[in-house]
């Protein structure tokens, strides 16, 4: 009688599972990889036919969970890689202009035509007060604090119809105003005297005549620029540098720290 050698049937499958899993960690890892390994997934595609993956509801289940574990790992990676940038920003402006500040995260916001303020997670214990600047990184002012409680604020953002600020564009002059929310996405700095020149992408910067807003915070640059024929002023449309749609964490500029 002749003895038959005997026939691993788990092999096929476990190699195969093996290299599932190789080639989502890679692709999971970078896009770099992805063109790295791109060659090699086309030629287990084309390879296919001829390796059979056969796996049980149980081993298929355990291949999906730990996909779902590795793209949960993945997103909570970038998330805190870009929270680790905004704060290294946050303080490398706070140690260049020494304000005292408070860091805060943005708990919720409301966004409509007719306001856009957002709630944040510091207050009178931590020292803010209303007036008070929000700045994101790198002294980008997204706002002003309105309403304070115990621990947390109401902070209405720059295109808050309710809001405005003393400006100061980096023009020739220097030229100095003051800029409206206007409920869109954009800001007016309104009744400019008509013979100063002021042109598109100029910057524009806190202009430090605020008893609560220290000058030198950056806005935004000037969109466009608009006449008055009957008035012969000048309105210069505004578009801020930073949407506090995108905002996860900002720094409140505080006046009396305790």
């Amino acid at each position: 009688m002749r003895l038959r050698p005997a026939t691993n049937r788990r092999g096929p499958w476990i190699i195969g599972l093996s290299v599932l899993s190789i080639l989502i960690l890679l692709i999971l890892s970078s896009g770099f990889v992805i063109e790295l390994v791109a060659p090699l997934m086309r030629f287990f595609s084309r390879a296919g036919s001829a390796i059979t993956i056969s796996l049980t509801s149980e081993q298929q289940q355990t291949l999906e969970d730990q996909i779902r574990a590795l793209a949960v790992d993945r997103v909570e990676f970038e998330r805190l890689q870009s929270e680790n940038e905004t704060l290294k920003a946050e303080l490398g402006f706070v140690e260049r202009t020494g304000f005292v500040s408070v860091g805060a995260s943005v708990l919720s916001k409301s966004l409509s035509q007719t306001f856009a303020r957002f709630v944040l997670d510091v207050g009178i214990n931590q020292g803010v007060q209303v007036g008070d600047p929000v700045v994101a990184e790198d002294g980008l002012i997204v706002g002003k604090i309105m309403k304070v409680g115990r621990e947390s604020s109401t902070a209405m953002a720059l295109t808050d119809p309710t809001y405005t600020t003393a400006v100061s564009l980096l023009n020739d002059r220097r030229t100095i105003g003051v800029a409206y929310g206007t409920a869109g996405e954009l800001l007016e700095i309104r009744f400019i005297p008509a013979d100063e020149t002021i042109e598109v992408n100029d910057l524009v910067v806190t202009s430090g005549l605020e008893e609560t807003v220290p000058g030198g915070l950056l806005i935004g640059l000037v969109n466009a620029v608009e006449q008055d024929q009957s008035t012969l002023f000048l309105t210069a449309m505004v578009e801020p540098l930073q949407d506090i749609r995108r905002l996860s964490h900002v720094v409140v500029l505080v006046r009396d720290p305790l």
